[in-house]
C-alpha cells in the first residue's frame, strides 16, 4: 500500500499544478484578449479617418477593452507619422488620453505604461512636431503623467522612462515650446518626476542620463548697497581770542 500511496500523492500534486497554471493561463488571456473583429474593423476606420473622437468613444462604450483599442490606435498612428502627420499626432492624442484615465491606469497599468511610450513616441516624430507642436505638447504632458504614475513606475519602470525620454524630446522642441509653452512645462515636470524616481532610475540608468536634469532657478543677485549721502562739514570752532582782537581793530 505505501508503494502505491506516493505514486498517487505525487499524481494529485501534479494534477494541481497543471489546474493552477490553466487558471493563470486563463487569467493572463482574458487580460490580454485581442479586440473582436468588429471592433479591429472600428478602430481601423476611426484611424484612417483621422477621427479621435470616434476612438475615445469606442473605449468609453468598451470599458473592459479600453487599454486594447488604445494600443491598437497608438500602434495605427506610428504607421501614419509619414504619410499623415496631423493624423497621427490627433490618433495619438486620443490613445494617451484613454489610458491617462484613473480607473484604466488601475486594471493594467502595465498595458497603460506600453500605450503612453508609444503615444510619446509618436509626438516626439520632427514630421509630426512640425505639423502639429500644440498636439504633440498634449500628447507629451499626457504620456508623461501616466508614466509618472506610481502604480505604472511599478509595473513598468523600463517604459516609463522610455516615454519620460521621448515626451523631453518634445516638450523641449523649439516649435512646440512656441505654440504650447505651458503645456510643454507641464510635460516637463512629469518627465522630472519620473527620472527622478528611485525605481525608475535603477532599472534604466542609461536612460535616465540621457534626459537633462531641470535647470534650477538662478540666485537672485544682493541687492545693491545703497550710498550713504556725505556728512556736512563740520565748521572749525572759532578761537574767542582771535575773534576780540579782530573787533578791536
Amino acid at each position: 500500500m505505501k508503494t502505491s500511496a506516493m505514486p498517487f500523492r505525487t499524481l494529485f500534486v501534479s494534477v494541481l499544478a497543471v489546474i493552477a497554471l490553466g487558471l493563470s493561463s486563463v487569467s493572463a488571456f482574458a487580460q490580454q484578449a485581442a479586440l473582436s473583429a468588429s471592433l479591429q474593423q472600428q478602430v481601423q476606420q476611426a484611424v484612417t479617418n483621422g477621427n479621435a473622437a470616434a476612438i475615445r468613444l469606442l473605449a468609453a462604450n468598451n470599458p473592459a477593452q479600453a487599454v486594447q483599442i488604445a494600443q491598437a490606435a497608438a500602434s495605427a498612428a506610428q504607421v501614419l507619422v509619414a504619410s499623415n502627420p496631423v493624423a497621427a499626432a490627433n490618433i495619438a492624442s486620443a490613445a494617451a488620453t484613454i489610458v491617462s484615465a484613473p480607473a484604466v491606469i488601475a486594471s493594467n497599468p502595465a498595458g497603460c505604461a506600453q500605450v503612453a511610450a508609444t503615444s510619446a513616441q509618436v509626438a516626439s516624430s520632427p514630421a509630426v512636431m512640425a505639423a502639429a507642436p500644440a498636439i504633440c505638447a498634449q500628447v507629451a504632458a499626457t504620456s508623461a503623467q501616466v508614466a509618472a504614475t506610481p502604480s505604472v513606475i511599478a509595473a513598468a519602470p523600463v517604459v516609463a522612462a522610455q516615454t519620460a525620454a521621448s515626451a523631453n524630446t518634445t516638450a523641449t522642441n523649439a516649435g512646440v515650446l512656441a505654440a504650447a509653452p505651458t503645456i510643454a512645462a507641464q510635460a516637463s515636470a512629469s518627465v522630472q518626476t519620473v527620472v527622478t524616481n528611485p525605481t525608475v532610475i535603477a532599472a534604466a540608468p542609461a536612460i535616465v542620463a540621457s534626459i537633462p536634469s531641470a535647470p534650477t532657478a538662478p540666485t537672485a543677485p544682493p541687492a545693491p548697497i545703497a550710498p550713504t549721502a556725505p556728512t556736512a562739514p563740520t565748521t572749525p570752532p572759532v578761537d574767542p581770542s582771535v575773534t576780540s582782537a579782530s573787533t578791536a581793530n
